[in-house]
């Protein structure tokens, strides 16, 4: 099993953003001297986050040999601007870069880029398949319902043939189909719960079965190893609590299974969630994504308001404590 890392996990308002960034640093930094496998970004716009390409990018130098990974929201991009961009990237990163394609969820975000919600869909699809054109043909045209590309030089060529690795963000069954169909791989959301992995695990085996790709599963989960739970909890619980009220606040629901709300109580909120407690009890968390076939773990251990230095101690616990006995 492979493991990596969530590099922000946001900010509270009026955190410096350079004080933020060099904390972002310091984490890539640690986590490749602790033996993780690829650092990840998330969507960061209008949001206090980061440029997604452009963090990596930053980065890259820092630390050779990682896989790099973005979330990017498809449905906001024009293909050719993202195509160069990551491109780019994953010449920089020496062919190690990952797009997990999304299809979404801020309300705020589509009214910023003039994109109506309702063409979130039709927009993703055709932004994919643009994708891989211009990082596959040495012409491209394409009309679509968004996009109109007629006879264009495909865009600057990736390491990776033939295109960078692709996997799909997807909490709802339709786009875990749509991850075995189309993708390289479906990313897990961190909302969603164990139980609701496992069944959607067999949707996704079973497109794989109907589609002939050999898959793969990755997912991002909440992470901190203490001494024992009550500690984990009594570190992390004013910061969580945070962020899954403004997440839930922003509509993040309306994205996620009925069984995976978020707006319910903190105990529920670290069911089947939170990989938290002792590096025994850690372990043995990690162990049940193992045996449901989740073949790479990306942690968060970061969330806003919570001091770097906690975060550091818990990315070091993990490196130490947890990671040689799981990945033997």
């Amino acid at each position: 099993m492979r493991f990596g890392l969530i590099l922000d996990g946001g900010s509270k308002p009026g955190h410096p953003r350079d004080q933020a960034f060099r904390e972002i640093l310091e984490r890539a930094i640690l986590a490749r001297r602790c033996g993780f496998h690829s650092l990840w970004t998330g969507p960061g716009y209008l949001n206090q986050g980061w440029h997604p390409t452009v963090l990596l990018s930053r980065l890259a130098s820092e630390v050779p040999g990682m896989e790099l990974g973005m979330v990017g929201i498809l449905p906001l991009y024009h293909p050719v601007e993202l195509a160069e961009q990551i491109s780019t990237l994953d010449v920089i990163c020496g062919g190690r870069f990952v797009l997990a394609a999304a299809i979404g969820w801020r309300d705020f975000q589509f009214r910023a880029f003039g994109v109506p919600p309702g063409q979130r869909l039709s927009r993703f699809l055709e932004v994919l398949d643009s994708l891989k054109q211009l990082w596959t043909q040495e012409r491209v045209s394409h009309t679509g319902q968004h996009f109109r590309i007629h006879d264009v030089p495909g865009a600057g060529s990736p390491m990776q043939r033939p295109h960078p690795k692709i996997l799909i963000a997807a909490n709802l069954d339709p786009g875990v189909h749509r991850a075995a169909t189309v993708a390289d791989g479906w990313l897990i959301s961190s909302r969603a719960t164990l139980p609701t992995i496992a069944r959607q695990l067999e949707l996704y085996r079973q497109g794989l079965r109907s589609s002939g790709r050999p898959g793969y599963v990755a997912a991002w989960r909440e992470m901190y190893v203490a001494a024992d739970r009550a500690d984990a909890i009594a570190t992390i619980r004013p910061h969580v609590e945070w962020l899954y009220r403004d997440r839930a606040a922003l509509g993040h629901n309306r994205a996620l299974p009925e069984a995976d709300r978020i707006d319910v109580p903190f105990e529920q909120v670290l069911e089947g969630r939170f990989i938290l407690g002792s590096p025994e009890e850690c372990v043995a968390e990690v162990q049940k994504y193992r045996a449901v076939g989740v073949e790479e773990l990306i942690l968060r251990c970061q969330w806003p308001g919570l001091e770097a230095g906690e975060t550091l101690a818990a990315i070091e616990r993990f490196g130490r404590d947890v990671l040689p006995r799981v990945t033997e």
